[in-house]
């Protein structure tokens, strides 16, 4: 899981903006980060994180010790990355306000990004 750890603090400085998908399965997490998507794609303002065989994903705000597990509460959300720590069997993505703990399954082990302008989408896919 180190390189997934990379990939989340690559976007340190962006904002979660929203979490789509099915816990367990396949989660998007939309991720807004300008900077980022000037030097990759010049009309984008976000990237696509799409975690396949995602079986945990939950979050747990700094004021509040109640994890929010369930999608609907976490679709249109506002977290603002700082960093990333693999914490054994799950990553850690420490955000302003709180923690978002992700888990993949171990035979699905693989991260993509789709940078997304226009009408058309180009994929790095990490494995």
């Amino acid at each position: 899981m180190k390189s997934y750890v990379e990939i989340w603090n690559l976007l340190h400085d962006g904002n979660i903006a929203s979490i789509r998908g099915e816990c367990p399965g396949n989660v998007s997490v939309k991720v807004e980060i300008e900077y980022l998507c000037e030097v990759l794609a010049a009309e984008s303002t976000f990237i696509w994180v799409h975690l396949h065989g995602c079986s945990t994903i939950a979050y747990t705000p700094f004021h509040d010790s109640t994890c929010i597990t369930a999608l609907s509460q976490l679709r249109d959300c506002d977290f603002e990355i700082l960093s990333a720590k693999n914490e054994g069997d799950h990553i850690s993505v420490c955000c302003t306000d709180g923690i978002l703990h992700l888990k993949h399954l171990a035979k699905i082990n693989y991260i993509i990004i789709a940078v997304g302008f226009q009408n058309s989408f180009h994929i790095f896919d990490q494995r």
